[in-house]
């Protein structure tokens, strides 16, 4: 058999001891009615952070792997330079004068091999580094590569990063 309650009219069984209860329950949802948003927005500005600081993460490895691969450059040009050197001592006083400043030139050529060197010498660092310039400078036989470039593109006002090689030329 059927509860008494249930054979009562439905507007009756509702309506009998159960007003207080509902309106209770109605009042307590309506003051957590924000809850719930505040913390999606909060589950939202935390995302955000998480999101910039991996950007900035990212940006900052970029950037770094740039000026790597700009050291190395500089570094496999003064190598080469003095390797050259040391292949063709007898002109080390020619590789002295040497001085690379601007954007890049090709390669002309030269009349010997000393000039063919310095050539291919301001080609590499004026076309592979931003904003190059380098030099070599000859004190008996230690020979000192000096070469410069700018870092601007990757960090602004940043000064220009320079990288020296030396060695003894026999």
């Amino acid at each position: 058999m059927l509860p008494e309650s249930f054979l009562q009219p439905m507007d009756e069984r509702y309506s009998s001891g159960t007003s207080a209860h509902l309106s209770d329950r109605l009042k307590a949802r309506h003051r957590q009615g924000g809850v719930s948003l505040l913390e999606v927005m909060i589950a939202v500005l935390v995302l955000a952070v998480g999101v910039l600081g991996a950007a900035s993460l990212q940006l900052n490895a970029i950037r770094y792997s740039v000026s790597a691969g700009h050291s190395t450059q500089a570094a496999l040009a003064a190598r080469d330079m003095l390797d050259r050197m040391r292949a063709n001592p007898s002109e080390l006083s020619r590789y002295a004068t040497a001085s690379v400043a601007g954007v890049c030139q090709v390669n002309p050529g030269g009349a010997d091999i000393a000039a063919q060197d310095l050539a291919d010498f301001a080609e590499l660092i004026s076309c592979e580094l931003p904003v190059a310039n380098g030099s070599i400078a000859v004190v008996g036989d230690q020979a000192t590569v000096s070469i410069s470039w700018s870092e601007a593109r990757t960090v602004a006002n940043e000064e220009d990063t320079v990288f020296l090689m030396s060695s003894v030329i026999r």
